[in-house]
């Protein structure tokens, strides 16, 4: 509960989310109605509507139209390995077996295979102003090529990313797809490195955050749950080739890295 000085529905969703997350209230359960809060707490409306509000932004429960608010049933946290710099899309992926077919992955989580499978749409567009700085073009020069992947796991989708990669880099060259002719499906890594640029480093950048209406849609999450964003960008000494947002339901997965260590001689 919180402090008498605090605003009164922070009472109030200090101890639904409490309730939920020690399990008193299950996944399934039905969360008092806006009219029981305002009795249980004497609280008022508005507090009693803004805890509500919160709780889903959360991710914490769901609202179903005619029947009230539920707890929402979170899948069980699944690990992402930071291992895949070379595929398309996303360094991270669920752990790979050998066996492959109609174009799919197969994959482990928890000991259960799982069928992966990706999406992928490119297009040629203006590189958002955001998009511009990270990539550091110039103005009139800011044409890319934009690629949307999304990872499903058994159908149900793991992350989303959007790469950007310089139209001056790649126009005319046999990479300009990520995803069609020769060279389809290789990474970034790999595909400069046809073009004859060396990619020597690679910086990502991690933070939380609610997620917006389309990434919830195109996730399957409640708007608002929170989203691991990482910005990724591929660098040849100091030129950008590509950048990259990925997106991961941060209540369903971790990242998990491994870090090579060279012995000293």
């Amino acid at each position: 509960m919180g402090a008498p000085t605090d605003p009164v529905y922070l009472r109030v969703l200090a101890d639904l989310r409490a309730q939920i997350r020690d399990g008193m209230l299950q996944p399934g359960a039905r969360v008092p109605s806006r009219n029981a809060i305002i009795a249980r707490y004497g609280v008022g409306e508005t507090a009693a509507k803004h805890a509500l509000q919160v709780l889903t932004a959360e991710g914490l429960i769901e609202a179903r139209a005619g029947s009230g608010s539920y707890v929402r049933r979170i899948p069980a946290e699944r690990l992402l390995e930071h291992d895949r710099l070379h595929f398309p899309g996303s360094p991270f992926g669920l752990a790979q077996s050998a066996d492959a077919a109609d174009g799919d992955d197969q994959g482990q989580a928890g000991g259960e295979a799982v069928r992966l499978a990706w999406e992928h749409h490119a297009e040629r567009v203006q590189a958002p102003s955001s998009v511009a700085r990270r990539l550091r073009l110039e103005p009139g020069d800011d044409r890319v090529m934009r690629t949307r992947y999304l990872l499903t796991a058994d159908s149900s989708p793991v992350q989303l990313a959007t790469s950007y990669e310089p139209m001056s880099i790649t126009a005319g060259t046999a990479v300009l797809l990520p995803e069609q002719g020769q060279f389809a499906g290789r990474g970034v890594i790999a595909r400069m490195g046809v073009i004859g640029i060396q990619v020597d480093q690679v910086v990502e950048e991690i933070a939380v955050r609610p997620s917006l209406s389309a990434e919830a849609g195109a996730l399957d999450i409640a708007l608002g749950a929170p989203v691991l964003s990482i910005e990724r960008a591929h660098l040849a000494g100091d030129r950008v080739v590509e950048v990259c947002d990925i997106l991961i339901p941060a209540d369903q997965y971790r990242l998990r890295y491994r870090i090579p260590v060279t012995r000293p001689e």
